[in-house]
């Protein structure tokens, strides 16, 4: 036996060279593991305590939800909804069975799309995982776990909760199943995207991105039979998409005004001119604010330079999508085709790219951001300080506006008060007395009356303003509804000291109607005036207003 001499170095075991590292790697997964699963937990707990505060239904979600509580499942599936309003039938169905079960009120309307939200959190975890390495996945979760605008939607009574849950969805059914051959998972990941048109239009974009991405994908590796293979899939999808386009999106091609309103006040179609380059700066620092929620919400002018609220996830979002699409170029075309697609849509005016409308690409931006946060760690040699700074910057506005949003829920987006007004006016409401409506409250006057079992009958002020040359002429129109309420002792009078525009109108028209010295509910208030004297008992909630009149005999 020969001893080593005292001048040979002594190698240690493998042992224990590959033991520290395989510790420090699993307290690192553990540290990720459970940050995302407190991201998660946040994220539901939020959305909860908004869906248990039960605000009062907005503008929007009131359209929506007259068809909701008035129609029953057949009617939903054949007949137009009120108010010009366009949903999926899988959402409708959803929607009025949750009112079979728990009633008409705001609190059944938003259960399923909570439900959604929340499911939404869940599949999202193996995609982020897929396309990011595991911090960045972590942050991925996070920001969209409370993204302020994804909650309100994941809180809101429309469907586009469930369409952000259907494109995550597809999604993950693209990491189950892209590099499956045999028919039955095939035909599984088919019926499964299929599934998903009947509850979500926009996810057709999510689709078809997916399916071009992957045939680009064979057709460059194994030649132009190869994407033929996944006929079994993509057929399903094209065949369901054809379906409901002949049955529902078919029918529901948008009215003009819509077209109009999008175009001119939203800015939402893409214009192919020297105007393009600065579209998609504006458009990339709208999707920024809402729907991912980078923007810190301060009740004054914000404190925090510009390049920290807004330009800093506006650069990576930038920035990670030339990254992406250098460095993994077929998985960048599965998270960038839907885009494309969504922008191809918005040019020919037939989907507006704004906001809430491209809530479903919120899964995709977010994971072009931590993409590129993900790079700058790994060119930085994953400094412990780089990565705490990058995650504060991207977490620290939605985690504000969280707890800002919880502490004073009024800040929370779309918090109207047409509920209060109405039941202000239920309660203090007394025979002999009469309730007039202006036209521009007759959607919350119209669902709450039928779900809160109003016991009063308001005459509803009819929207006569595109018919008059001036306001004099307004009111002589409007003279037949008013006469309605002389022979009362008492007038309730509820009006909204915002909305112009009714369902089917043109915003601007007629001219005087939007001249800014005239404001919506002035002209019978005017006449209401000459009737009696204003009272003290009166409401005031953001823009819904009620005032009281005592009527001169």
């Amino acid at each position: 036996m020969t001893l080593p001499s005292p001048s040979t170095p002594v190698l240690a075991p493998v042992e224990e060279l590959v033991l520290p590292s395989m510790a420090r790697r699993s307290s690192t997964e553990k540290f990720i593991s459970l940050f995302t699963w407190l991201a998660i937990s946040a994220g539901i707990l939020v959305r909860l305590f908004h869906y248990f505060d039960n605000r009062s239904l907005w503008r929007d979600e009131l359209y929506l939800g007259i068809s909701l509580i008035r129609m029953n499942f057949w009617e939903l599936a054949t007949q137009p909804l009120a108010y010009e309003q366009k949903a999926p039938l899988g959402f409708l169905w959803a929607e009025r069975l949750a009112v079979e079960f728990l009633g008409k009120g705001e609190m059944a309307l938003r259960l399923f799309p909570l439900l959604c939200g929340i499911a939404a959190l869940f599949a999202f975890v193996p995609v982020a995982k897929y396309f990011l390495k595991p911090w960045a996945a972590m942050l991925a979760v996070a920001m969209l776990a409370l993204g302020s605008p994804v909650v309100y939607h994941s809180v809101e009574a429309k469907q586009y909760s469930t369409e952000l849950m259907a494109s995550v969805l597809a999604l993950l059914l693209y990491v189950r199943f892209h590099k499956q051959r045999s028919l039955g998972a095939l035909f599984t990941w088919g019926l499964a995207g299929a599934v998903l048109l009947w509850f979500s239009y926009s996810v057709i974009f999510v689709l078809a991105g997916i399916g071009m991405a992957v045939s680009l994908k064979m057709l460059r590796q194994e030649g132009w039979k190869a994407p033929f293979r996944y006929l079994p899939a993509f057929g399903l999808w094209v065949c369901s998409f054809a379906v409901t386009y002949v049955l529902f999106l078919g029918r529901y091609q948008d009215s003009q005004w819509l077209t109009v309103f999008f175009e001119k006040y939203c800015q939402a179609y893409l214009p192919v001119s020297f105007s393009l380059p600065k579209w998609l700066f504006m458009k990339a620092n709208e999707i920024v604010k809402n729907p991912l929620g980078q923007t810190f919400k301060f009740a004054v002018a914000s404190p925090v330079p510009f390049i920290v609220v807004r330009f800093f996830p506006l650069l990576l979002l930038g920035v990670g999508m030339v990254l992406f699409a250098k460095k993994s170029f077929s998985r960048f075309t599965v998270l960038a085709f839907p885009l494309l697609l969504a922008l191809l849509a918005s040019f020919l005016k037939q989907y507006p790219f704004y906001e809430r409308l491209v809530l479903f690409l919120a899964p995709m931006f977010i994971m072009f951001i931590c993409y590129c946060a993900q790079e700058i760690l790994a060119f930085l040699s994953g400094r412990t300080a780089v990565k705490v700074l990058l995650a504060t910057l991207l977490f620290s506005p939605p985690l504000y506006n969280a707890a800002r949003e919880i502490i004073t829920p009024d800040y929370f987006l779309n918090k109207e008060k047409g509920r209060e007004a109405l039941l202000f006016i239920n309660e203090k409401f007394k025979e002999g007395d009469a309730v007039y409506v202006y036209w521009n409250m007759w959607h919350v006057y119209d669902f709450y009356k039928e779900a809160y079992n109003l016991k009063f009958n308001a005459v509803k002020g009819e929207d006569l303003k595109t018919v008059s040359a001036n306001e004099g002429e307004y009111l002589r129109n409007l003279s037949p509804g008013l006469r309605q309420i002389r022979s009362h002792n008492r007038l309730w009078y509820l009006y909204d000291s915002y909305l112009r525009v009714n369902i089917g109108g043109f915003v601007d028209q007629p001219a005087w109607y939007f001249h800014k010295d005239y404001k919506p509910g002035q002209t019978p208030k005017t006449a209401f005036s000459s009737l009696g004297e204003v009272r003290g008992e009166q409401f005031t909630g953001k823009d819904a207003v009620v005032l009281s009149y005592q009527l001169v005999p």
